[in-house]
């Protein structure tokens, strides 16, 4: 009995601590409170051989996000953006594209505050791998840059 109060104990504290990041939109989807901000990262080979790719993803409280990409392809360098909804559905990151009409489905881990592990679960494009996964990392904004490099006294260094 005190082994399964122990797991049960576990279980709810597990499921207070992942709500407790929920927000529930005025349309009735939720979104994860620790992805909102401006992300960045880089691919390469992945979507197509010989071709790498690295973005700036801002997503917003509101559930819209704007999507930068800057590819790089036989010395030549390309930019698109993209916009469009994201909300978390069954423990998975749903983004849906307002160009394509598609709708990308990830799983995904906060690995800390500034690092996200995103793994394809099923992805409107097609990839040069079976499998296509990529780790988003937390732009870092000049005024915090600023505020951390402040001592006690409030002086920057």
């Amino acid at each position: 009995m005190k082994k399964f109060m122990n797991y049960f104990v576990t279980i709810i504290s597990l499921v207070m601590i992942s709500c407790g990041s929920m927000k529930t939109l005025s349309n009735g989807k939720q979104i994860d409170n620790r992805l909102i901000g401006i992300w960045t990262g880089f691919e390469s080979d992945k979507q197509i051989e010989s071709m790498s790719k690295k973005w700036e993803m801002t997503r917003n409280d509101d559930g819209t996000f704007v999507l930068d990409f800057k590819y790089t392809q036989d010395g030549k360098t390309f930019n698109s953006i993209e916009t469009g909804n994201w909300w978390i559905e069954n423990g998975k990151f749903y983004e849906f594209h307002e160009e394509s009409g598609g709708t990308d489905v990830y799983e995904y881990t906060v690995i800390d505050k500034n690092h996200i592990k995103f793994k394809s679960v099923n992805i409107s494009i097609d990839m040069n791998v079976d499998s296509y996964e990529f780790i988003d990392s937390r732009k870092i904004i000049e005024k915090d840059k600023k505020s951390k490099n402040k001592n006690k006294q409030g002086v920057d260094f």
